[in-house]
Parts: structure tokens; C-alpha cells; sequence
């Protein structure tokens, strides 16, 4: 059985897994799943014609991508103890195999060092510690946070970071266009404002409340920091915003006393009040 199992996704970009995928089969002791969401390219069946070996998972009928469930999808069909995730425009250096597998420890998890903007979702975990954080939060929609989502989480069930020296990895460069081509949110800058403000308030929940948030909790988080995230871009987006976290109610109780006891019952939440830095806005609007 291989030893990491590579894990890659792809939704129009089998122009890159074109020339990436070559470069993963050739690596040792490596096995490969490619996810196939529902990529208008016919991914999976060139994958099927020219690498029978890679193995598939086709997800069907969907118009938007969501890499996060296309990862835990693909991890559902991995077949090694550790798992290495990677976009379909990450290239491999002959060498990633024989360099890396003698790194993979127990308790760590592993990116590019230095990491860049282009390796920034490339991470390596043990499978053990990838399903004790419940994998990726498919709560994310559009472009970026789910990988930040995963190191957040994998740091504080306690595992470490290491380093993949950088050299071994490097990225088919592409437009911003092609990042958010099958995203409903356009503005990549705009979604990953959601997705950080959604990150942070997820993870403080998690240490407030000493337990992980339901599904349905989370999509309602995320559903109104987009709210509001998106009614400031409509307006003055320099002006503050705020958001307000329902928490779980409390009931405070007190001694029975000349035969009566009360009872207080106590409502709480949390607000966040972001601002964008008007020199920050400035540049981006200078840049556009």
C-alpha cells in the first residue's frame, strides 16, 4: 500500500492536470485520487483513458465548485495513511517523493517552506488527524479559507507545522478569472473577507463553547456574515459593519428560599465590527 495518497480536484483545469498529473503517477510509494466535480472538460474520463491506475470520484450536477467538499470526497477514497492535498495546477518535482515520505511524522502536518501564495493550499496530513478535525468545512463558498480553516483546526487538536521544501513544488500560472470561473462570487477579495471573518468567528465559538459547531450552525454564521459583509459592498464599504452571534441561551437558578426558587434566564451573543482601512481600500481600487 502507498504511503501518501495524492489528492487533487478539478472543475476546468484539466488543461493543467494535463501536464501535473504525468509528474504524480511517476512519484513512488504515491497513490493518486482525482475528483472530477462535475468539470465541464470531461476530466474523469480522460483520467480513466490515459492513467487507469489514478482513482476517480465523479460528482455530478453541480454548476458551482465547492473544493472543500471535493476534497473530503476525495479523501473518502484514499487509500494511504496520509494524505496530501493539492490543486490540479500544482506541479511535482521529480524528487517530492523521495524527499518528503522520509519527513512524514507522527503528530505534524506538513506545507511548503517558505510558503507562497501559490502553495498556500498545499497541505500533507495523517489521515487519523485529517477525520479527528472533521476534515474540510464545507461551509465555505467561493475563492479561499478552507485551507486556512484546516491548519486552524489541525493546530489546535495540537499538531505541529513542518516544512516541504518549496523547491519541490511549483504552480502553472493562471488568471483570477480562471480561480473564480465556477464561483458565484466574482470578487475573490470580497469572498475571502467572508470566509477569514466567518474563520475567526468560527474558532473563537469553538474555544467559548468548548465544542464544535453543528452544520446547520455554521452555514447560519456564514449566511449572515455574508449578509453583511455584502450590504457594506453595496454602500459605504468603508464604513463600519457589525455582526452579531447568537450564543446558546443560559438559565441562572438560585436556592429555594421561604419556599420559592427563581429562575433567570440569560441571552447571549457576541458582536464583531470590522472596518476596512481606507488606505488598504485605496490600493485595491488602484489596482483594479
Amino acid at each position: 500500500m502507498a504511503k501518501l495518497c495524492y489528492i487533487t480536484t478539478c472543475k476546468g483545469r484539466l488543461a493543467h492536470l494535463k501536464q501535473t498529473l504525468p509528474r504524480i503517477v511517476a512519484q513512488p510509494d504515491v497513490s493518486c485520487v482525482v475528483v472530477d466535480y462535475s468539470c465541464p472538460d470531461k476530466t474523469a474520463d480522460w483520467v480513466a483513458a490515459n492513467f487507469p491506475q489514478v482513482r476517480l470520484v465523479r460528482v455530478r450536477g453541480e454548476e458551482q465548485f465547492n473544493l472543500a467538499r471535493a476534497r473530503n470526497l476525495g479523501a473518502q477514497a484514499a487509500d494511504a495513511p496520509w494524505l496530501g492535498f493539492f490543486d490540479a495546477d500544482i506541479l511535482l518535482d521529480a524528487d517530492f517523493a523521495s524527499e518528503v515520505m522520509p519527513r512524514l511524522t507522527a503528530g505534524f502536518f506538513y506545507r511548503a517552506n517558505p510558503v507562497t501564495s501559490q502553495t498556500w493550499g498545499s497541505i500533507v496530513c495523517h489521515i487519523d488527524d485529517f477525520t479527528a478535525v472533521g476534515g474540510y468545512d464545507e461551509t465555505y463558498v467561493g475563492w479561499g479559507g478552507e485551507d486556512d480553516d484546516l491548519i486552524a483546526l489541525l493546530t489546535l487538536a495540537g499538531k505541529r507545522v513542518a516544512g516541504i521544501p518549496a523547491r519541490l513544488l511549483d504552480e502553472i500560472p493562471h488568471s483570477d478569472e480562471q480561480r473564480v470561473q465556477f464561483k458565484q462570487l466574482k470578487d475573490r477579495w470580497v469572498q475571502s473577507r467572508i470566509n477569514q471573518l466567518y474563520l475567526q468567528i468560527k474558532i473563537d465559538l469553538l474555544r467559548l463553547l468548548g465544542q464544535p459547531l453543528s452544520a446547520e450552525e455554521r452555514r447560519a454564521i456564514f449566511g449572515e456574515i455574508s449578509r453583511t459583509v455584502m450590504l457594506g459592498e453595496s454602500g459605504n464599504r468603508l464604513a463600519p459593519q457589525s455582526i452579531e452571534i447568537n450564543l446558546p441561551g443560559a438559565a441562572i437558578g438560585s436556592l429555594p428560599g421561604n419556599g420559592t426558587a427563581e429562575s433567570t434566564r440569560l441571552q447571549r451573543k457576541l458582536t464583531y465590527t470590522y472596518s476596512i482601512d481606507g488606505a488598504v481600500a485605496n490600493a485595491e481600487q488602484a489596482g483594479n
